[in-house]
Order: structure tokens, then sequence, then C-alpha cells
């Protein structure tokens, strides 16, 4: 749990200290030109989204990364209780 709660607040720092940047930049290159505001601003809300989809799919990706990881962590202790069978092992005494 610690782990999502970490990303959730370092993704949520993110969005804050990028929408401050984004008025920032606007202010300062487009002072009181509306219109080319709004362009502006149309454009980084393309690629902020463009991001958060971005995001996603890489947290899919290390999800999936992080469970393979963890399914082979769990069958390593399953193989080292089993010997490794030889023709020695399989043949029943007797025969």
């Amino acid at each position: 749990m610690g782990r999502v709660f970490d990303f959730a607040k370092r993704r949520i720092a993110g969005y804050i200290v990028f929408w401050i940047l984004v008025l920032l930049v606007l202010g300062l290159f487009y002072g009181n030109d509306r219109p080319a505001q709004a362009g502006a601003l149309f454009v980084l809300g393309f690629a902020f989204i463009g991001s958060l989809l971005y995001t996603r799919r890489l947290k899919r990706k290390q999800r999936a990364r992080r469970e393979a990881r963890e399914a082979a962590q769990r069958m390593q202790p399953a193989q080292a209780i089993q010997p490794p069978q030889t023709q020695a092992t399989k043949q029943l005494p007797g025969r």
C-alpha cells in the first residue's frame, strides 16, 4: 500500500507543479493576448492528457513485470523442495 500511496502523492505534486508552470509561461509569453493564451492552453492541455495516457501505459507494464517477478519468486521455493528427477530416481527398485 505504501508504494501506491507514495506514487499517488508524487503524481499529484507533479500535476500541481506542471499547471503552475503552464500558467507562468502563459503569463510571461502571451501577456494580455487572450486568443494566444487559449491556443497555448489547448496545446498544453492536449500534451498533458497524452502524458497521462503514457504514464498509465508505463504503470501497466511495470505492474505486469512486477507480477511476473513475484510469480517467479513464488515458484522458486517449490522447485527447491522437489529434487530434479534423474534416470536413477525414475526407475523402480527390483525391476
